[in-house]
Parts: structure tokens; sequence; C-alpha cells
């Protein structure tokens, strides 16, 4: 099937890269309009509008983003791809802002870059680079298990563990439930426990940071039979939330630093969801090459 035409500007000030890459898209079917700087590929949409622009990022005179910004000025909805060997995270910042539909690393494939460029102009809906919100990311907190503050830690483990072997959703893979919320008599919701912190209920206290602990056969079991009677008051004294309108990288931010594996949404302080670091690592994947 013969495949659309498509009418790229490529603004370069690399004679050499512009000569690789128009020689090849062309041989695949584009037809290619170049500029050596901004100044020419703001003449060039004015006076013959490309379909696509593929921009670079570091030139002499006008940058990249200085001829992104006038481009939207005068084409408000042009696609335009940026091109950076930089890895310039301020530029990243001030592209997403303006609405570039991808940034792109040289060195280039050319086969990639051509059939990228011929991916999101097909794509039209998902055309502009945006970050996710928390609310897209988080998942139900119905999936998890409910227990109370003042419930004994045998009852927890026993509730944990019947949701990580229960047959869930197919999109929430098994053995993925791995947590518990916990809220009072009066139904407020006071935070998750984990497995990794029921698991430090059961290390003795007297283990605590001791450069001279020792350790025998039978101190696990003893410990277990000494903890399962004791409530879990004590391991939601310090919780860590995530308002629902906060950009995703705190929820990032708090994760790792707090070695967590996922967060309690709050929206007014309501729980409305969890943020699980898997989905996020899955996002960051998707958004490396989408």
């Amino acid at each position: 099937m013969k495949q659309n035409i498509i009418k790229l500007l490529l603004v370069d000030d690399e004679d050499a890269f512009r000569q690789i890459i128009s020689a090849t898209l062309s041989r695949r079917g584009f037809i290619i309009t170049e500029a050596i700087d901004g100044e020419s590929a703001l003449s060039e949409i004015i006076n013959d509008k490309p379909d696509v622009v593929l921009l670079d990022l570091k030139m002499p005179g006008m940058s990249g983003i200085e001829t992104l910004q006038k481009i939207r000025e005068i084409e408000p909805l042009l696609p335009v791809i940026i091109l950076t060997g930089h890895g310039d995270f301020d530029s990243a910042i001030a592209g997403i802002n303006l609405e570039v539909v991808d940034f792109i690393q040289k060195p280039v494939d050319v086969d990639q870059l051509g059939n990228r460029i011929r991916w999101l102009l097909e794509n039209t809906d998902d055309i502009v680079l945006r970050e996710p919100t928390i609310a897209e990311l988080m998942t139900s907190s119905s999936l998890y298990p409910k227990v109370y503050v003042d419930e004994p830690m045998n009852l927890v483990l026993k509730t944990i563990r019947s949701a990580y072997l229960k047959q869930i959703p197919e999109d929430f893979q098994p053995g993925q439930v791995r947590s518990a919320l916990v809220y009072d008599r009066d139904e407020k919701f006071l935070g998750i426990v984990r497995f990794s912190d029921l698991l430090s209920l059961v290390l003795p206290s007297f283990l605590g940071g001791s450069p001279y602990s020792t350790f025998f056969t039978g101190m696990f079991l003893a410990q277990c039979k000494v903890v399962g009677n004791k409530n879990i008051s004590r391991l939601v004294k310090k919780q860590v939330f995530i308002d629902i309108e906060a950009p995703l990288m705190e929820a990032v931010h708090l994760l790792v630093e707090h070695k967590l594996i996922n967060l309690p949404v709050l929206e007014d302080g309501e729980l409305v969801g969890i943020i699980r670091g898997r989905d996020i690592i899955l996002e960051t994947a998707r958004s490396m090459w989408t």
C-alpha cells in the first residue's frame, strides 16, 4: 500500500547531517526542504507550510527553542520534533511547554526516524508530548484489602496474604497486592501498611543498629510468636501521602526517598487511589519511545 507523502522541513546547521537525512528520507517517500538556521526555517514555514518540522536544538544565532517560540506564533499546531545530542533538561522543559511532539537524540537511526515521523502524524490524538497526571496512573484503592489499626499483626498478615493470592483483574497482575489500607474504627484512613513494614515488626528491637548482633536458628520463629498478637499502630505513625494534583515527579521523589513501592493518593484529605512505583516505571519506558 502506498504511503502518504510527507513534507518535512529539516532545520540543522550541519551540512553533512542534512545531506544524509535528506537523501535517506527522500528515498522513503518524504519531500525534504532544508534550512540552515532559525530565520530561514521561519521563512520556509510561512511560504510553504510543511507537515512536520525536524528542528535542531543547538544552532548559531537563533537557538532551537527560540525558533520554536517563533514557530508557535505563526503556526500553533504545526508538529515539531526536536533534535538534540545534548540532553539539556531546561530545553526539554521548554520544548514540552511549547508542545513539541517528540525529542530525538543524535546520532539518529534514519529508518527509525522515518517510521517515528509517520507514526506521530498518523496518531494525531497523542501527537503532543504531555506528562501524565497522578490521577491517570494511579490504580483503584478498592483492589487493596482493608485492616484496622488496632488489629493484631497475625490477622493483618492473614488479610494481606489472602489478597496477595486472590484472583484479580488482568491489568493488575497477580502477586502485586503486597499492602493493606489501614483505618481507625471511625473509618478514617490512616495510611498503608506494606509487607516490608510488617517485616520490621518481626525484627527484635535489640538487633536494631547493634554492631554486636548475633543470629541463631529458632530466633525468627520465636519472634513471630512474640509479636503475633501485637497491633500495627506504630507502623502508621509516620505515613507519606501524595496529593492528586501534585506533579508526577513529586511522587517519584517520595517513592525513592522513602524506599516505598506505592503511595496513597489523597484529594481534599480523602483516599482516592494508589500510585505504584511499577506503573511509573512502565510510564518511564513509554515516555522514552512512544
